[in-house]
């Protein structure tokens, strides 16, 4: 897709840098880190959508970068992009939170030993069941320290929450960060290309302006409530078909997310429905 004076693509894109310039900011990354990163990430793309062998001249006609460094970054190793890999630590939690081995019968997750046995496993059962690629140890100290679990008197672990919120600012949020940003800039960008009979992503949004702060709180508990319910749902069902799975050689992936943007007082948008 080419881009012109008249593109809406381009205002477009302005307002989609912005909340991650102001990342950039925050955490001190400047102009040539970016440019380097874009650089890449264009000469990726250009790589990846043409047919054939792309030379250097023709990979600097479709991104605008100049030969030498078109040249530069082909020569250099190319680990690809890193595999993202569920953090050891939410895994666990996911596992702890659905898996029946693991919960009362009323459904609720059960306080585990550290070690249990074969008809009542305990939590380094469990964190050897997820195939974590941490050790048990050092999964429970992880869950400790940011609150998800509890040590009880009698030794037993307690799990307190289902979701882990990393520490502001840790390299577990910057990697969570990146990674539910991208699936959702993915699915959006496959939509946007998407020629006439493609199928779609599912990417949709509610927003409504002019709303007293009172409204905003009462829109933002009901939709965390419900958002949290579904996805607590899906994770106990992709849980138990990836069990039934576990020996397969699939690689199909899946990603839902959600979010939620309560911004009383904010820019005022006219009010409508997506």
């Amino acid at each position: 897709m080419t881009t012109g004076t008249d593109d809406p693509f381009e205002a477009a894109l302005a307002a989609l840098l912005a909340p991650l310039a102001q990342a950039m900011v925050a955490r001190g990354l400047t102009l040539g880190t970016a440019n380097e990163a874009l650089k890449k990430a264009l000469l990726e793309a250009a790589l990846a959508t043409s047919e054939g062998k792309v030379s250097d001249s023709k990979a600097s006609l479709l991104t605008g970068i100049h030969r030498k460094d078109i040249k530069r970054l082909r020569a250099e190793e190319s680990e690809g992009p890193p595999r993202r890999s569920v953090n050891a630590a939410a895994l666990v939690l996911s596992y702890w939170a659905t898996a029946p081995e693991y919960q009362h019968k009323n459904g609720s997750p059960r306080d585990l030993p550290r070690s249990g046995s074969k008809n009542s496993p305990g939590f380094d059962e469990l964190v050897r069941q997820t195939r974590a690629d941490m050790a048990p140890g050092t999964v429970l100290q992880a869950l400790l320290g940011q609150g998800a679990v509890e040590l009880q008197e009698d030794g037993r672990l307690r799990l307190l929450t289902h979701t882990l919120l990393p520490a502001a600012g840790s390299a577990e949020q910057v990697a969570a960060y990146q990674a539910t940003l991208s699936a959702h800039l993915a699915a959006a960008t496959q939509n946007l290309l998407a020629g006439n009979g493609d199928s779609r992503n599912f990417d949709r949004a509610v927003r409504y302006s002019h709303l007293s702060p009172a409204s905003v709180e009462k829109l933002h508990r009901l939709s965390a409530q419900k958002a949290q319910a579904l996805l607590e749902e899906i994770n106990a069902e992709a849980r138990a078909l990836q069990e039934k799975e576990a020996e397969s050689s699939f690689d199909g992936r899946f990603v839902l997310g959600a979010y939620i943007l309560p911004s009383p007082g904010g820019t005022s948008e006219e009010e409508e429905e997506t």
